[in-house]
């Protein structure tokens, strides 16, 4: 067949292709428009639902099995909730559904409906679990299994729960915790001789790899980063590239993020299969050891043995690491910018020196009562913390108003609630006292982020709420700490990236948010700060 013949048939293919599925799509789109303004005009629910619960209105859609799917994925963070937020506001709504990925999926945003949500035995999270686990962990589905189990065994001698409550809910614990990983980012500060003479950087950027491997080598042991130097390179990628992975991006449009994660695991496998051959001796429990770091990460590993996870999957679960870095940065860079009220820097710095002890050493649970300090960190959770909780629905049932179905998927997205002018004043705007308080007996200050019920959960809410929370916060405050009481810091511009690499900005334009998909828990930071940084003469 000549090619006079083949562009015909080709043309002819094509158009009986395209018609078809354009017909399909419009077909689809108008139907679902449809149901959406009957929806949300109050029509009656579906079959089944209950007389004062209904199911959040459908957002229309064109691609069958697709849903919404791109529209959600859109890497501008918070557009996608700007433009719900908008909805809302017109319909009179407090919840949407979508259609992700062919499940249906709602977004509830009402303070009744999250309290409820948050309260609710008839949701589970167990099945994303196991997608984090296969997906990003590169855990086998049966060690997916076998790591979160849809019901933990009673009879068993350690469970997640426990290990939790023990080391990192207990304050004894997460305080001895705290303080490791203060030495740690202390030596890893004091090993740089340059910093006495005084050194220009960016700031985030440089302190993103201190805290880093300060915060493994308090973990972990330090054993980890002596065989593998380069191991916070492969997981910066990782970090940023975390969500492209779950939400299952193939490898041929992920290759550099599929490559990291993969050399993560390969180097955590060996460092396991060392840190067996050196076992802590029979009735030595120490708190932390240079192998396996702290005692928290070898209950961690009796757990691997009891649920008889394989090497591989093991070593896939221990790269849920902490790294608060960015919660840090953000705090750091709004302290030290210009764009601050010009007396913010001298009261954290004034909280900061009353909690330095005479060996020049931090008192940690003094740090954790600091209320401008504290007020600011939380303030920094509400405006940058774009967390989706998401919760698998086991069994239909009413939260608040809201009607789901057994299958179905819930998620309480932060930023639809954080940055809610119905809830706080100005919410746009970084206030550092925002959550200050004043004891109406005393005068003296403080600081409160409770009382605000489903309004504010950076670190999620009820039965499944984040167990690093306590030693997270401590991270990010004794960082600010370490730097600002052993440092002058001294600003200088700010700085953005461009094609030939960093180029200054203003005084005034301070970083943005970097591009990311929707729930990337603290969203990044676009730009950096310029500063000297000397350390003080001792």
């Amino acid at each position: 067949m000549d090619r006079a013949t083949v562009l015909p048939v080709l043309g002819t293919l094509t158009v009986e292709l395209v018609v078809p599925l354009g017909l399909i799509c419009a077909l689809t789109y108008c139907t679902t428009l449809y149901r959406y303004h009957l929806d949300v005009r109050n029509t009656p629910g579906r079959q089944g639902e209950s007389p004062t619960a209904r199911a959040p209105p459908l957002i229309p859609y064109a691609i069958p099995g697709l849903g919404s799917t791109l529209t959600f994925s859109n890497q501008t963070v918070g557009k996608f909730w700007t433009w719900l937020r908008v909805q809302a506001e017109h319909y009179r709504q407090d919840a949407f559904s979508i259609m992700l990925a062919g499940k249906r999926t709602h977004f509830i945003f009402s303070e009744d409906g999250l309290s409820a949500v948050f309260k609710s035995r008839q949701l589970s999270h167990a099945e994303l679990d196991r997608q984090l686990a296969v997906n990003v962990l590169e855990m086998s589905k049966g060690d997916s299994f076998r790591a979160f189990p849809d019901r933990t065994d009673e009879k068993e001698k350690i469970t997640t729960e426990r290990l939790h409550s023990d080391h990192l809910l207990s304050s004894a614990a997460v305080n001895s915790l705290t303080g490791k990983f203060m030495e740690t980012f202390q030596a890893e500060l004091d090993g740089d001789a340059s910093l006495a003479g005084g050194l220009d950087i960016n700031l985030y950027d440089w302190l993103w790899q201190r805290v880093f491997r300060a915060s493994t080598s308090a973990l972990c042991g330090t054993t980890l980063l002596e065989m593998y130097p380069d191991f916070d390179v492969d997981y910066r990628i990782l970090e940023d590239n975390l969500l492209g992975l779950l939400f299952g991006t193939p490898r041929l449009f992920a290759r550099q993020a599929y490559r990291a994660r993969d050399a993560c695991v390969e180097k955590l496998e060996k460092w396991l299969q060392v840190g067996y051959q050196h076992p802590v001796k029979e009735g030595e429990d120490p708190a932390w050891t240079p192998d396996f770091g702290a005692r928290i990460m070898r209950r961690r590993h009796d757990l691997y043995q009891q649920r008889q996870l394989g090497i591989h999957g093991q070593a896939g679960w221990d790269l849920i690491l902490s790294n608060a870095t960015p919660a840090a940065g953000w705090l750091l860079l709004h302290i030290l910018s210009p764009t601050s009220a010009p007396d913010f820097r001298p009261r954290v710095m004034q909280e900061l020196h009353s909690c330095k002890c005479s060996d020049g050493s931090v008192d940690i649970p003094a740090l954790t009562r600091l209320p401008l300090l504290n007020s600011a960190f939380h303030e920094v959770l509400r405006l940058y913390v774009d967390l989706l909780v998401v919760r698998q629905v086991d069994n239909s049932v009413a939260l608040g108003t809201h009607y789901v179905r057994k299958g179905e998927q819930i998620m309480a997205p932060t930023w639809m609630t954080h940055r809610n002018a119905a809830f706080f004043d100005r919410p746009e705007v970084f206030d550092p006292e925002r959550f200050l308080t004043t004891d109406p007996e005393t005068g003296k200050l403080g600081y409160s982020a409770t009382g605000l019920g489903a309004k504010y959960f950076p670190f999620g809410g009820g039965h499944y709420m984040c167990p690093g929370r306590v030693f997270a916060k401590q991270e990010v405050l004794g960082t600010i700490a370490v730097l600002l009481l052993n440092f002058d810091i001294t600003f200088t511009n700010f700085v953005k990236h461009s094609k030939g690499g960093w180029t200054a900005a203003g005084t005034n334009d301070f970083p943005p948010i970097r591009p990311g998909f929707a729930g990337n828990q603290v969203v990044g930071i676009e730009g950096d700060m310029r500063v000297h940084v000397k350390r003080h003469r001792r």
